[in-house]
Parts: structure tokens; C-alpha cells; sequence
């Protein structure tokens, strides 16, 4: 379809589909990745020791800080390819996916030889047991490689995120997940120990670039021969004056995300960190279940303000953080009711965890995604610079105080100070910053109070439940009763009457 034609759409109808199909697959991507937890984790508990997954839980947070090498480039490439996607043969559009691929395959083969060589260092800065030292170094040395790979090929499917081809993206993601899920099968009956993790990966790692390539061909997302332009410096520099503050975005999130299965296997032992790790699954899988609507609809929010449609853009993105509110609330209530019930009867009994720590995931779940919104709306109108350093100064207020209160008081001081640190910092700067775009937060207040109270009761349940050494089964029977009570409070008191008259008419048709 040429740019004439693909400019004549009702793009209204246009992005509804996309947005559908892209929810619809990112929820399929979310069933396959819980599928994927649901037995990995006690299939790895069964073959693994924990002092065994406690490593290989550390092995990936430290990869994850290796990706955060590309500097940003990977979402400066994405949001500058759909200001020209609707002039694909322009010359423009082909440069900006040239001067992408170069830099991501330098980036690429720096992410994989600097992780090979940090592999080296890293058993001593981790306190990793003798016994266990090259096995740690391998994991590393693997996960370096693959995930240098990965980089160095993501140029291929950049323009499906920028065609709204969310649901391209999220089945290749539900492909590679089983096919990982069969393969860490394969290797822990084959007695591969942690290697499993990685060795399952390769399917994923090689299938998905060859079919991202394959759709886009077939959907004409790459410029026709002779009109892909050339590699320029003055894109680069565009694309890295961009990158560099989601450079920052990264680097923060890495700070308060990932760093506290290494402070605990640091500070307190690998089988606290295998602990923490298992025990907040159901949070992590939560997380990404609630920012699956708000990703698959960043493209099209993205080209109605590209458009010029401001009016339109605000109304719709107050839309998403209220949604985001509501569907985070309810899973804050199952969480502070019955994720510890859950991993009780999840792990057989092998996995303790606190009913404090679930109080306090609910609560972070809430403001990390309302908060996330905020965030997320400077990178749809392509400057981040407002809130480039908000998650950095959480990580740098985070970082300390988790390893203090990790030495007195464990794994509850680890949520304590992730508490603090983002009340304190993120709360407080990203609801100021957005309110420079969308206007005062002072209007989603009520809302707030309502999820807090809720949570507050579903913890109660969950306190009430361990004075009474209540079973796992009714503890998570009570918990689902809860959420459908919830649901009803959410709906009545959350979601303003206009998106409700909204919802109703959507789904009545």
C-alpha cells in the first residue's frame, strides 16, 4: 500500500483494529510467559537446588544491565521510523532503519565481548561459592553472547512496532516462550543444570528476527529497491539525542528493578534471593499484564499526536492511566490478599514468604504503574528530558537504603526501601512533570484513596489468614471472592460514567 493510499484510512478504525489485535495478542504472549512460570519454576525447584536457581536468578539481572548498552537506541529508532512510516519510499524512512541497523550491530558485538569479559570479574564482586564459580561464569558468558546477538539484529523488526503490528511482535513472543519451555524441559531430564536456562533460548533468539524480516517484506514495511536512502550522521545524532534520555529512563528502572536479587544474594545468602525471586512472580507477571494495553496502544497514541490531534491525544491517554488505576488495583487485591497462600501451595510448601511483603508488592504495583503512565507520556511526544533522571534518583536513593535495611531486616527491608525510594522520588516528580502536558493529577485523587483503602482490607484478610493458620485452597478461594467485589467497587467508584458509557457501547457491538 503506498502513502496516498494508507493516508486515505479511517484511521480511527485503523488503530482500533490494530489495538485489539495487538491486545488480544499481547494477552496471548502474557498466558504463554505465565504458562511458562507456572511450570519452570517447580521444574527448576525439582532439578535445581536453590542455591543453584539463586545463581541463575543473578546470572539474568546482571544481563539485564548488559542491555541497557544500547543506549536508548532501541526506542529512538522505533518513535523516529513512525514520524516517516506513512512515506515508506521517501528516503528518509530507509535511512533512519540503515543508520539503526549499523549502530545496533556495533552495539551489539561491544554488549557481547564486554559481558564475556565482565564474566570473569563478576564471581568475586558476587561472593559467588567456589563450587560454583564456573558455572556462573559460563551462565554469563552464554547469556553475553545471546543477548549481544539480539541487539545487533533488532533493526529487522523496528518498523513493526511503528505499523501497530503489536500483535506480530507479541505472537512471535508467545512462539519463542513455549518453544523455551519445551527445550528447559529437554535439558533439565538431560541433567544440563542451569545451562538449560540459556541452551532454551536459541530457538527464540534465531526464529524471531527471520520472521520479523519475513512480515515486514510481505507487508512492504522495508522502502522498495533504490529508495532506502543511505546511512546518515545527522539521524544518528537525532536518534541519539533521543536515546540518550531513555538511556537514563533505563539505567533507572534497571536501579529499582533489578538490582535486589543482587543486593539479597550479596547481603544475605542465594537462597534468600531464590526466595525473592519465586515469591514475586505473580507481581512481575501482574506487571506486565497491566502495562500490555498501555504498550499496545503507545504506537497508535503516538500518531494521533503526530497528527496534530492534541485534544484527542490527552482525552485518550487520561483514559489509559485510569484504566491502568483500575486493572492495577485489582491485582494489587489478589496480591495483598493471596500471594503468599499461592506460593505456599505453588512451591509445595518449600518457598516462605510474609504477608508483609505481599502488603507492600500491592502497594508498589499501584503507584509503579499509575506512576509508569506519567513517565511513559514523554516518550509518546518524543522528549524525555523532563524526567530523564527521575528513576535514577530512585535507584540512587534506593540502592543504599536496600542494602542497609537488607542487613537488618532482610527481604521485608528490600520492599521497604524500594517503598521509600519511589514514594519519595518518582511519585512525587512524575505526576508534577505530566502535569505540565495533560494537566493536574489532583483528578485521578479519589481514585488513589479508594485502591489504597481496598488494599488495605485485602491485607487484612491475608494477616487474619496467618493468625488463624488458615489453608492455601480457602485462603485463594477468599482471595478470587475479593477480586469480584473489587471488580464491582473499581467500576463503580473508579472509572469515570463517560469511559463506562464507552465500554458499554464497545462491547455491545
Amino acid at each position: 500500500m503506498n502513502a496516498k493510499a494508507r493516508k486515505s484510512l479511517p484511521f480511527s478504525i485503523s488503530r482500533s483494529k490494530r489495538f485489539l489485535s495487538g491486545l488480544i495478542a499481547g494477552y496471548g504472549s502474557i498466558a504463554a510467559n505465565i504458562v511458562f512460570t507456572m511450570t519452570s519454576i517447580p521444574l527448576a525447584l525439582h532439578y535445581l537446588d536453590k542455591e543453584e536457581f539463586g545463581l541463575w536468578a543473578l546470572a539474568a539481572q546482571i544481563n539485564g544491565y548488559l542491555i541497557l548498552m544500547d543506549i536508548g537506541m532501541h526506542g529512538a529508532v522505533s518513535r523516529f521510523i513512525a514520524d516517516h512510516k506513512d512515506e515508506v519510499n521517501s528516503g528518509e524512512y530507509g535511512s533512519q532503519l540503515l543508520t539503526g541497523a549499523l549502530v545496533f550491530f556495533i552495539q551489539g558485538l561491544f554488549i557481547a565481548f564486554f559481558g564475556m569479559g565482565f564474566s570473569w570479574f563478576a564471581p568475586s564482586i558476587f561472593a559467588i561459592p567456589d563450587n560454583l564459580i564456573g558455572e556462573f561464569r559460563n551462565l554469563l558468558m552464554l547469556l553475553a553472547g545471546f543477548t549481544g546477538f539480539s541487539v545487533a539484529s533488532r533493526s529487522i523488526g523496528s518498523p513493526l512496532w511503528a505499523f501497530h503490528r503489536n500483535d506480530v511482535i507479541n505472537n512471535l513472543s508467545t512462539i519463542g516462550l513455549l518453544t523455551n519451555l519445551f527445550l528447559l524441559w529437554l535439558g533439565f531430564i538431560n541433567q544440563w543444570g542451569t545451562l538449560s536456562f540459556v541452551i532454551a533460548q536459541i530457538p527464540g533468539l534465531v526464529l524471531h528476527p527471520v520472521l520479523s524480516a519475513w512480515v515486514c517484506y510481505r507487508k512492504h514495511y522495508y522502502p522498495s529497491k533504490g529508495h532506502w536512502g543511505k546511512i546518515s550522521l545527522a539521524i544518528l545524532k537525532e536518534n541519539f539525542s533521543f536515546g540518550k534520555d531513555l538511556l537514563m529512563i533505563n539505567l533507572g528502572s534497571q536501579l529499582i528493578n533489578a538490582t535486589q536479587v543482587m543486593i539479597i544474594a550479596r547481603c544475605i545468602s542465594l537462597e534468600a534471593a531464590a526466595t525473592f525471586a519465586v515469591s514475586t512472580k505473580i507481581y512481575t507477571m501482574s506487571m506486565m499484564l497491566i502495562a500490555n494495553p498501555v504498550s499496545v496502544a503507545g504506537s497508535g497514541l503516538t500518531e494521533l499526536y503526530v497528527r496534530g490531534e492534541h485534544t484527542h491525544f490527552v482525552r485518550r491517554y487520561k483514559d489509559i492511566i485510569v484504566l491502568t488505576l483500575a486493572v492495577s488495583t485489582l491485582a494489587a487485591i489478589g496480591i495483598a490478599a493471596g500471594n503468599r497462600a499461592f506460593v505456599n501451595l505453588w512451591t509445595h510448601g518449600s518457598i516462605h514468604w510474609h504477608w508483609t511483603g505481599d502488603l507492600m508488592l500491592a502497594i508498589l504495583i499501584v503507584l509503579r504503574n499509575f506512576n509508569g503512565c506519567f513517565l511513559n507520556l514523554f516518550g509518546l511526544v518524543k522528549n524525555w528530558r523532563p524526567v530523564r533522571y527521575v528513576y535514577i534518583l530512585e535507584g540512587i536513593i534506593f540502592i543504599p537504603l536496600g542494602i542497609i535495611f537488607a542487613k537488618h531486616y532482610g527481604i521485608a527491608g528490600i520492599l521497604i526501601a524500594s517503598l521509600i525510594a519511589h514514594l519519595f522520588a518518582t511519585t512525587t516528580l512524575s505526576a508534577r512533570a505530566a502535569g505540565q502536558i495533560i494537566g493536574s493529577p489532583l483528578w485521578i485523587g479519589k481514585g488513589i484513596t479508594i485502591s489504597l483503602v481496598m488494599i488495605a482490607v485485602a491485607s487484612t484478610l491475608n494477616w487474619t489468614g496467618v493468625q488463624i493458620s488458615a489453608g492455601s485452597i480457602p485462603m485463594l478461594g477468599t482471595t478470587a471472592c475479593l477480586c469480584l467485589l473489587g471488580f464491582t467497587l473499581v467500576w463503580r467508584f473508579i472509572l469515570p460514567e463517560s469511559l463506562k458509557i464507552e465500554v458499554r457501547t464497545r462491547l455491545a457491538r
